[in-house]
């Protein structure tokens, strides 16, 4: 279902977040590799469309490589940004939010973000040593 010219496609579905990181992740060093290994933008947007095309056949909404590009941006830059806020390496001003971690930030941490993922650990090991299930809250 493609929405209609004029109007906004709907918003990922947890199970299209899940599938996209589950897309992304193992693709990760390829789409965003150093300079001395680089891989071609044709190359890359190979790579999108496969994950796109994966992510269709959850059916919801008729999603562009562009669109599933631009959600994985958006994830990452907000799980860079929770995770700065809760080692306090950036203020928290914010409209009258909690922000918490999500399992599925811890697993875009790890592999985008390495360093803030062993600093996290390292200031957030509970007894048992695993992260706690944490869900995302916003009061609005």
């Amino acid at each position: 279902m493609a929405a209609v010219s004029g109007e906004r496609a709907p918003a990922f579905t947890a199970e299209e977040l899940e599938k996209l990181v589950d897309g992304v992740l193992p693709q990760y060093t390829l789409l965003y590799s150093l300079p001395d290994k680089q891989v071609s933008a044709h190359q890359k947007k190979g790579i999108w469309r496969a994950i796109t095309k994966e992510l269709r056949t959850l059916g919801v909404c008729h999603r562009r490589s562009t669109h599933c590009r631009k959600r994985w941006e958006d994830l990452c830059r907000w799980t860079k940004k929770m995770a700065e806020a809760q080692l306090g390496m950036v203020s928290q001003r914010g409209r009258g939010a909690r922000h918490t971690m999500t399992p599925l930030m811890y697993r875009i941490l790890a592999v985008a973000y390495p360093e803030l993922d062993g600093h996290l650990r390292a200031s957030k090991q509970p007894q048992g040593g695993e992260y706690s299930l944490i869900q995302l809250t916003l009061h609005a």
